[in-house]
C-alpha cells in the first residue's frame, strides 16, 4: 500500500511538470518573448504572381510561369526554383524575434530609411506588399524589419535573415549574355607571364586565302589554332558563372591592375569582359564582369584557357593549304623565284604546265612544313632571308622567313614586324628544292 501512494505522488509530480512546462511555452508564444514566436503576416504563397529582391544596389525580379518562375527579363536565363521558394516561404509567413515599437519617427536609426535588403511581392489581387531589413541589432542576433501593412519595427531573427539572404544569392542571375556561336574576337590575358594579351579576330567571310579561321594580332600576328577558338567556344557555349559569391569585391578576392581577364566580343559589337581574381579553395577562380556588380566564380577548368600556352595558340602548320585546298603560290630566295599558278583548269610553275602528280607533291610539302617551337627575340632589321606568298582572288598571306640563330628561321606574317614561331632551315631547303626540281624541263 504504501508502495502504491509512492507511484501515485510521482505520477502527479510528472503531471504537474508537464503541465508547468506547455504553460510556459504557450505564455511564451503569446507574450512574444524568445524565438520566432511573432506571427508579423501571413498571405498565401500561391496568390504571389511576382518578387524583386533589393540589396547593394542590385535587383533580382522574378516573375510566376506555368512552369514555376523565371527571371521577368531573361526568361532563357536558369532560376535555381528551390531557392525561390525558399525566399517566398520566409516572406509569406513573417515571424519576428519581437516587436519593437507600434511606430517611430526617425527609420535611419535602424537602417529602414534605405534598408539593406527590400522584397517585394506582387499579388494575384494587382497589390504589393513590401518588406524591409535594416541593420543589425545591438547583440548581432538578429536585423530590424518593417513591412508595409504596418508602421511597427520588428526584431527579424538572424537565422531566419541568413536564410533569406543565401536564398537571395542563390537567386541571382548567372548567366552571362554572349553566343559562343556569334564571336568575332578574342582576347585572354593569362594569369601568369607577359602582360600581353592573346588576341584572335575572326576573318571575315571570303577574306581567307585556304583553311585560316581565325588570326592572331596579339602577342604577335600569326594564324590563330581553330583549336584555341573552339575551347573558348565550348567553355561559352552555356555561358553561365558556377555561383554568386559576394555583393562587393572589397578587395579580398585577388582583382587588381593588371588582372587577367577574358574578353569577348560578338558580330554586331557586343561584348563582355570578364576579370580574373584569385582562386578558390576548390580551385576555381573568382570573376566579375564589367558593368555588372558582384563577385562570381567560373566553372571548373577554366585554367586551359587562362593558363594557355603560347604553343597552343597557332597551329602546328605554316600554310594553310592542302592537296584540295589550293591557293596560288610566289616563292623568293636570293636571287630565284617560283610561281604556281592555277591555269587553264591546271597549274603552272614558272609557266610550265604540271601533272596532278607534282602538284599533289608540291601542295604536300607545303602543308606539312611545320613550327618547331616559338620564337623569341629576333634581328629583322636585314629583312627575311626568304618570302612566300598564298594568293586566292583578291586575299593573300605573306610569309617572311629571317635567319633565328644558326639553323631556323623565325617567321613573320603579313609584314607584321613580328615573328611568331620558328621552323628548321633544312626543312625551308627541302620545300624550295623541291619547286626547283618540279620546274625543271623534262629531259
Amino acid at each position: 500500500m504504501k508502495k502504491t501512494w509512492i507511484f501515485i505522488v510521482l505520477g502527479l509530480v510528472v503531471v504537474a511538470a508537464i503541465v508547468v512546462s506547455l504553460v510556459f511555452l504557450l505564455g511564451d508564444s503569446e507574450d512574444g518573448e524568445e524565438g520566432r514566436s511573432i506571427s508579423v503576416s501571413k498571405v498565401s504563397y500561391t496568390k504571389v504572381t511576382g518578387m524583386r529582391i533589393k540589396k547593394d544596389g542590385n535587383v533580382i525580379d522574378i516573375v510566376r510561369t506555368g512552369d514555376g518562375w523565371e527571371y521577368r527579363n531573361n526568361k532563357d536565363a536558369e532560376l535555381d526554383q528551390d531557392s525561390m521558394e525558399a525566399a517566398l516561404t520566409m516572406v509569406c509567413y513573417l515571424y519576428a524575434k519581437e516587436k519593437l515599437f507600434d511606430a517611430v519617427e526617425d527609420l535611419s536609426v535602424y537602417g529602414l530609411d534605405d534598408p539593406v535588403m527590400q522584397v517585394e511581392i506582387d499579388l494575384n489581387d494587382g497589390t504589393t506588399m513590401t518588406f524591409g531589413f535594416g541593420a543589425y541589432t545591438s547583440a548581432r542576433d538578429g536585423v530590424f524589419m518593417k513591412y508595409s501593412g504596418s508602421d511597427a519595427i520588428y526584431v527579424y531573427d538572424l537565422d531566419s535573415y541568413s536564410i533569406l539572404e543565401r536564398a537571395g544569392r542563390a537567386l541571382r542571375d548567372l548567366s552571362i549574355d554572349i553566343d559562343a556561336d556569334k564571336l568575332v574576337k578574342i582576347e585572354i590575358m593569362r594569369t601568369s607571364g607577359p602582360r600581353v594579351p592573346i588576341t584572335m579576330e575572326k576573318i571575315p567571310e571570303g577574306a581567307s586565302v585556304g583553311l585560316e579561321t581565325w588570326m592572331l594580332s596579339s602577342p604577335f600576328t600569326a594564324i590563330a589554332n581553330a583549336q584555341a577558338v573552339s575551347l573558348v567556344q565550348t567553355f561559352f557555349a552555356a555561358p553561365r558563372y558556377s555561383a554568386f559569391v559576394s555583393d562587393e569585391e572589397a578587395g579580398v578576392y585577388g582583382f587588381g591592375d593588371s588582372s587577367a581577364y577574358i574578353y569577348l566580343e560578338e558580330a554586331g559589337g557586343k561584348s563582355v569582359r570578364i576579370l580574373i581574381g584569385d582562386r578558390t579553395d576548390s580551385g576555381r577562380y573568382y570573376c566579375m564582369e564589367e558593368g555588372r556588380d558582384g563577385v562570381y566564380e567560373l566553372a571548373s577548368g577554366f585554367e586551359a584557357l587562362l593558363e594557355m600556352e603560347t604553343p597552343n595558340i597557332i597551329p602546328s602548320a605554316l600554310f594553310p593549304v592542302t592537296t584540295e585546298q589550293t591557293a596560288d603560290v610566289f616563292i623568293t630566295m636570293g636571287e630565284v623565284s617560283y610561281e604556281l599558278l592555277e591555269k587553264d583548269g591546271g597549274y603552272a610553275l614558272n609557266g610550265r604546265m604540271l601533272t596532278k602528280e607534282t602538284v599533289d607533291k608540291l601542295y604536300t610539302y607545303l602543308s606539312e612544313l611545320t613550327f618547331s617551337g616559338i620564337a623569341g627575340e629576333t634581328d629583322m632589321s636585314s629583312g627575311p632571308e626568304a618570302t612566300i606568298r598564298l594568293k586566292r582572288g583578291g586575299n593573300e598571306l605573306t610569309y617572311g622567313f629571317h635567319r633565328y640563330m644558326n639553323d631556323f628561321y623565325a617567321v613573320e606574317l603579313n609584314r607584321s614586324g613580328t615573328v611568331s614561331g620558328y621552323i628548321k632551315a633544312k626543312n625551308l631547303a627541302i620545300l624550295i628544292s623541291a619547286f626547283a626540281e618540279a620546274a625543271q624541263p623534262a629531259s
